[in-house]
C-alpha cells in the first residue's frame, strides 16, 4: 500500500528541519511525499532544495492560505492512503509508518491513533477516542494522526468556501465524512508529535467554529455553546480554586470520604452523580479505589468487593451478574516503556455477563473476559480469556472449563458494608 504524505509550510524552517528529520528515517518506505512551500522567504526553499530527491513533487509559490495549499498538494497525490503532515509535526517513532501498516484494517475509509503535544518541552500522550460516534458533537482525533483513503481525498476536498471557520476545516471534513457514513477506526500507535503553541491553540474559538460545525446555528445550541463559554472562562478564571474542587471530587470524596459511608444506596447516589453507570441490583461494597469513575460501566446484579482497585481511564465495561472478588485490580492505564518520554497508554477492559474475578487477581488493559470465565485467586491476566473458561497462574494460562448453564444474580442484602 502506497502512501501519499503531504506536508504544508510557511516560513518555518526549523519546523520543516523536524518533519523531515522524521520522515526519512522511517523503516516503511513505500511513500510519496509532497511538499506545498506558500513562497517562504526564511531559508525553507534552500532546505526543501537540500532535500527534494526525497520528494515527489514540491513547490514554493504563494498560496490562499494553508488548506489551499493542502487541498493543491492531495490534487498531487497517488497514494493508497493520504497523511497530512505539517511542517513542525514530526512522526514519533522510525518504525510508526510500519506499525500503522502492519495491523491496518481493512474496509475502512479513515485510520486514526494517538498524538504527543508538545507544551514547551512537556510532553505528554493525548488520546483519541475509541467511539467515532463521539464525531457527531466533538472530534474524536487529531487531523494530523489520521489516513484517509486516497480515492476519498481527492474526491472530499477541503471547503474552502467557508470562509468562516477559519483554522477549524480540518473538522469540518472529518465530521462531513462522519455524516457521510465513510467509516472510522482507531488504531492504538501514536502516529505524530505537536507542538501545543499552534495557530489551532485557542480554546474559544475552538468551542465557536466546532459550535457552527456540528450545531448547524440552531438557537437552542446556541445557548448551550455561550453556557459552555462561561464556564470556560470561569474556569479559567478562577483556575486554582477549580484545580482544588476537581481533586477533592476526583481524590478526596471518591477515595477518601465515600469509601467510609456505611450506606450503599448514598454511595451509590454520589457514584452516579459522578457519572458512574450502573444497574439494577449492582453492588459495589466500601473501599474501593477509582479512577475515572464516569468511565466505569456496570449493569445488572454484579458485585464489586472490598478493597479493589478500579483504574477505568481506558474504559470498564461489566456485564451482568458479574462477580470481582476482594482485592481485584482491573488496571487500564499504563506506560510505553520503550517511550523516550514514558508516554501513558490506555486500552479499555471488558467483562462479561457471569464472569467470576478471584481474590487478589489483576487484570490488565486490553483484556476482554468472556460470558461466564473464571479468573483464580491470584491471577495475573494479560490476553483475552474466552467464554467459559477458567484461568489461573502468572501469567494466567487456561487450566478448565466452567459450567455453561449459569442462572443467578450476585446478590448482597445487608445494608452496612
Amino acid at each position: 500500500m502506497k502512501l501519499s504524505i503531504i506536508t504544508i509550510n510557511y516560513n518555518n524552517r526549523e519546523g520543516l528541519q523536524k518533519t523531515i528529520d522524521s520522515v526519512i528515517c522511517q523503516t516503511w518506505k513505500d511513500y510519496e511525499w509532497i511538499v506545498i512551500d506558500g513562497g517562504s522567504t526564511d531559508g525553507s526553499k534552500e532546505l526543501i532544495e537540500q532535500y527534494q530527491q526525497h520528494f515527489a513533487y514540491w513547490c514554493s509559490e504563494p498560496d490562499k492560505g494553508t488548506y489551499h495549499a493542502m487541498n493543491k498538494g492531495i490534487s498531487h497525490s497517488t497514494g493508497d492512503w493520504i497523511m497530512i503532515l505539517n511542517s513542525g509535526d514530526y512522526l514519533y517513532l522510525d518504525n510508526t509508518l510500519s506499525e500503522v501498516f502492519t495491523i491496518m484494517p481493512d474496509n475502512v475509509d479513515i485510520v486514526y491513533g494517538n498524538s504527543i503535544e508538545d507544551d514547551k518541552g512537556y510532553k505528554r500522550v493525548i488520546m483519541a477516542n475509541d467511539n467515532p460516534d463521539i464525531m457527531k458533537f466533538w472530534p474524536a482525533y487529531r487531523h494530523g494522526s489520521s489516513l484517509v483513503r486516497g480515492d476519498l481525498h481527492r474526491k472530499e476536498l477541503f471547503d474552502l468556501s467557508r470562509t468562516d471557520l477559519g483554522y477549524a476545516l480540518d473538522w469540518e471534513l472529518i465530521h462531513r465524512l462522519y455524516l457521510k457514513g465513510k467509516t472510522f477506526k482507531k488504531i492504538d500507535i501514536i502516529l505524530e508529535c505537536y507542538e501545543k503553541e499552534g495557530v489551532s491553540n485557542h480554546e474559544i474559538l475552538n468551542r465557536w467554529y466546532n459550535y457552527k460545525i456540528t450545531r448547524k446555528g440552531s438557537t437552542k445550541e446556541l445557548l448551550v455553546f455561550l453556557f459552555d463559554l462561561i464556564v470556560y472562562k470561569y474556569r479559567m478564571i478562577t483556575a486554582p480554586v477549580f484545580k482544588l474542587y476537581y481533586a477533592f471530587q476526583t481524590e478526596y470524596l471518591e477515595n477518601d470520604i465515600l469509601p467510609h459511608i456505611p450506606f450503599w444506596n448514598i454511595r451509590r447516589f454520589i457514584l452516579k452523580r459522578r457519572g458512574l453507570k450502573i444497574g439494577e441490583g449492582s453492588f459495589i461494597m466500601k473501599s474501593v479505589y477509582f479512577q475515572d469513575v464516569f468511565q466505569l460501566e456496570v449493569g445488572n446484579f454484579s458485585h464489586i468487593n472490598r478493597g479493589c482497585l478500579i483504574d477505568a481511564r481506558g474504559g470498564i465495561n461489566i456485564g451482568d451478574n458479574v462477580s470481582v472478588s476482594h482485592n481485584v485490580s482491573l488496571m487500564t492505564g499504563g506506560h510505553d516503556y520503550q517511550s523516550t518520554i514514558f508516554a501513558g497508554k490506555f486500552k479499555p477492559i471488558v467483562i462479561e455477563d457471569y464472569a467470576w474475578i478471584g481474590i487478589g487477581a489483576i487484570v490488565l488493559q486490553g483484556v476482554h473476559i468472556g460470558k461466564g470465565a473464571v479468573v483464580c485467586a491470584g491471577a495475573v491476566v494479560v490476553k483475552d480469556v474466552g467464554d467459559y473458561e477458567i484461568v489461573a497462574g502468572v501469567p494466567a494460562k487456561k487450566i478448565g472449563e466452567r459450567n455453561r448453564h449459569l442462572d443467578y444474580h450476585c446478590l448482597w442484602e445487608t445494608p452496612l458494608t
